[in-house]
Order: C-alpha cells, then sequence, then structure tokens
C-alpha cells in the first residue's frame, strides 16, 4: 500500500491534496492512504466538514520500509520522523526539489500556485472520474495557497481549474467561498504563543546559516500584532533551543496584500529591513505587497 503524506505543520493544500491523490490512486486501483503529520488547522477541518470528508489519521512515523508518497514538500525537515526508514515511490510537489534519494522515483513538479492544482489537473488529463467532494476539497486547496489569487505563485492555470472545480464542487461565488476559508484561518481563538509560530512553520538552511520562518495569514492582523512581545519573546527561546541564526513571523494580511513580520533580535531585525526594505514601526517589520514565503521571501535569503 502507498503512504501518502505532506508536511509537518499541515494546511489546506497539503492535506485537501493528499486525501484527493488517495482518492485518485484507488480511482487507478492503486490502494492509498492519506495521512497527516500533525493537528490540522480551522480552515483545513471547515473544509473537510463543509464538504462531508473524512480527516486523514494523525501520525509521526511509519513502520521501516514503508512505501510513502511525498506531497507538497521534498525537503527531509518538512517530512515524518522516520523518513530515512522508509521507501520513497514518488514526490508530487510545486516548490523546488532539495531531496535526495538512493534510486530513481518518480518526480512531478509543476511551478503552479497548489499541489491541489496538479492534483486536480491528474484527474482532468486522465478524464477521471471527480466527485462533489473532491473537486470541493481541490478548490480549496488552490483558493487557500493562492490566497484567492493575490500571491505571485497564482497561474492562468491554477484560476482555470478553480472555474472547473467550483462547477462540479457546487460552489457559485469561488471569492464569498474564499472570504469563508479566511475567515475560519483567522480564527485562532485561545491558541498558545508557540502554537501560533508553529501553525504555519518551516526551517530553512541558507549556506551555514539556519533559519526558521513562521507565517500567519489572516484578515484580522491584530490578533497577532496584539501579541507582539509574548511573539517576539517566543521567537527567542526557539531561536536559542535550535541553535538558529534567527527565527522571524511574518503576519500577511491576506485582504489588504501587506506584510508584518516580528524577529527574534536585533540583528535579525536589521538583516530583514536591509533584504525586504522594511518600514520598521517599533519593531514590526512593514511591507507592501509582500505575501509570499516560498516566491518572494525564500528567494531573497536564498541571494543574500
Amino acid at each position: 500500500m502507498k503512504h501518502i503524506i505532506g508536511h509537518k505543520n499541515p494546511d489546506t493544500d497539503t492535506t485537501c491534496s493528499a486525501i484527493a491523490y488517495q482518492d485518485f490512486l484507488e480511482k487507478q486501483g492503486v490502494e492509498s492512504q492519506a495521512f497527516a503529520l500533525g493537528k490540522l488547522n480551522k480552515e483545513t477541518e471547515f473544509v473537510l466538514e463543509k464538504f462531508g470528508v473524512e480527516a486523514p489519521e494523525e501520525i509521526s512515523e511509519l513502520p521501516k520500509d514503508t512505501e510513502i508518497i511525498l506531497l507538497d514538500h521534498n525537503e527531509e525537515k518538512q517530512s515524518i520522523d522516520n523518513i530515512q526508514d522508509l521507501d520513497i515511490v514518488e514526490i508530487i510537489d510545486h516548490h523546488k526539489v532539495k531531496i535526495q534519494t538512493d534510486k530513481p522515483i518518480s518526480i512531478f513538479v509543476k511551478p503552479l500556485g497548489s499541489s491541489c492544482s496538479i492534483i486536480a489537473e491528474k484527474y482532468f488529463d486522465t478524464h477521471t472520474e471527480l466527485s462533489r467532494e473532491i473537486a470541493g476539497i481541490l478548490l480549496a486547496g488552490v483558493v487557500s495557497d493562492t490566497l484567492f489569487f493575490r500571491s505571485p505563485t497564482t497561474t492562468d492555470v491554477d484560476r482555470e481549474l478553480a472555474e472547473k472545480l467550483s462547477g462540479i464542487a457546487g460552489v457559485s461565488d469561488v471569492e464569498e467561498f474564499s472570504l469563508k476559508l479566511f475567515a475560519a484561518k483567522s480564527d485562532l481563538g485561545d491558541i498558545s504563543t508557540e502554537d501560533l509560530i508553529r501553525l504555519d512553520y518551516k526551517e530553512f538552511d541558507f549556506g551555514e546559516e539556519k533559519y526558521g520562518i513562521g507565517v500567519m495569514e489572516t484578515t484580522n492582523v491584530d490578533f497577532g500584532l496584539n501579541r507582539k512581545d509574548e511573539i517576539v519573546t517566543k521567537l527567542q527561546e526557539i531561536k536559542e533551543k535550535d541553535d538558529f541564526s534567527g527565527v522571524f513571523f511574518v503576519i500577511i494580511d491576506i485582504l489588504q496584500e501587506k506584510s508584518y513580520t516580528l524577529c527574534s533580535g536585533d540583528d535579525e531585525i536589521a538583516l530583514f529591513t536591509k533584504l525586504f526594505n522594511a518600514e520598521d514601526q517599533d519593531d514590526v517589520l512593514f511591507v507592501d505587497k509582500l505575501v509570499s514565503r516560498k516566491k518572494q521571501i525564500i528567494p531573497v535569503f536564498e541571494n543574500m
């Protein structure tokens, strides 16, 4: 059996693409199962409940030599804990490839706005039956990862796929649907400071420097900004604990397309300000039109 896993800190795209790929493979006669590497966020829970789709089982490890398919990621540090003991047989992603394997495998990487876009294309290209439920969660993944087509990662293909998926899913107003997704994403309740930072958090190696970058995409930036002091304290703790060069927390205003970044120290404030020409608003670094970690933030760090 093929075990399909998305990245740690699962978001809507990684979760829904994994579930949909399980459905796709099973319709090709391939036994498979999707898993989640962490607790689902409220946006994803909203999507699965809306379309009546069961959440995947949450795991952290699998038995040695289990065959796995990596979806929406290909870096070991973002993947299952015991990945070195497992047999990677396929990778499907929309990020650049960094992983190394000890044998030839199937790798399908395409520069689209979401992994759900890639899976949706597989359905349409192979004329595989696509149910209302699966079309709905695929649509949600496309809309979520492209920030309803506001992200610079968005392509015309994503827009075309969303239109086709919305028809099958019975979503007549995709913009209204996106606002409901973002409202669910922004409903963080009494989440702890560390959980808030790690909700969409990834670790990166830039040469010999290691950084952690967390992102909060929201329609209510004050939820994060009002907790500035406790977030900065926790960023400093994570930096020291993990022996990183720095940790950043980027609060993205989805609707206004602006970002506000908190940093783990003065050196990081100076670095981020220099790299992104940020406006320092009392140690909150404001940048207009900065909304994508993958497309706008990571490449700048890689070239610093």
